[in-house]
């Protein structure tokens, strides 16, 4: 009978196993309900009933920690790390140096209207740029005076100055 206590419970970890592959929670209630019975097999069979009390329970109290500590170990380390590889890309996209930023006080031209977002020309590279002063016209002259994600944040050049 200890045979088929063993049988039925390692197919139910087996069943619970195979819910990582087929969605459904068919195989999974099935894998729960063999171990469950295997512990109730062990709980009320008349072949362990020589047993003392304490000996059953701990035998089914093995059983389902043991089924438990199985599952988390399988998911673990074996079911996360093939779902990663099957269906995760590992391809890298390399970073720029913060292609955004330029040091404070380089000069260029709005190429757009600064409303107080728009485009700008640093010396041949076009950045996206963010006025302090709110509206300035294209074809200003700008002042870079700091960074932020994604824009630089410049002010106009006064023709005074």
């Amino acid at each position: 009978m200890i045979t088929t206590v063993a049988i039925i419970v390692i197919l139910g970890v087996l069943l619970m196993i195979l819910e990582t592959f087929i969605p459904g929670m068919i195989a999974g209630i099935l894998g729960v309900l063999c171990v469950l019975t295997g512990v109730l097999l062990v709980m009320m069979a008349e072949e362990f009933s020589h047993w003392p009390a304490w000996g059953r329970g701990a035998v089914a109290c093995f059983i389902i920690v043991g089924s438990a500590i199985l599952q988390l170990i399988w998911l673990r380390f074996f079911a996360v790390q093939f779902w990663s590889r099957t269906f995760t890309l590992q391809a890298e996209i390399p970073s720029a140096e913060n292609p955004q930023t330029l040091a404070c006080g380089t000069e260029g031209v709005a190429l757009t209207e600064l409303r107080p977002l728009g485009r700008a020309d640093f010396s041949g590279s076009r950045r996206e740029v963010r006025s302090e002063d709110g509206f300035i016209p294209a074809g200003s002259r700008l002042c870079v005076t700091g960074a932020e994600p994604g824009n630089l944040l410049v002010r106009a050049i006064s023709l005074h100055s």
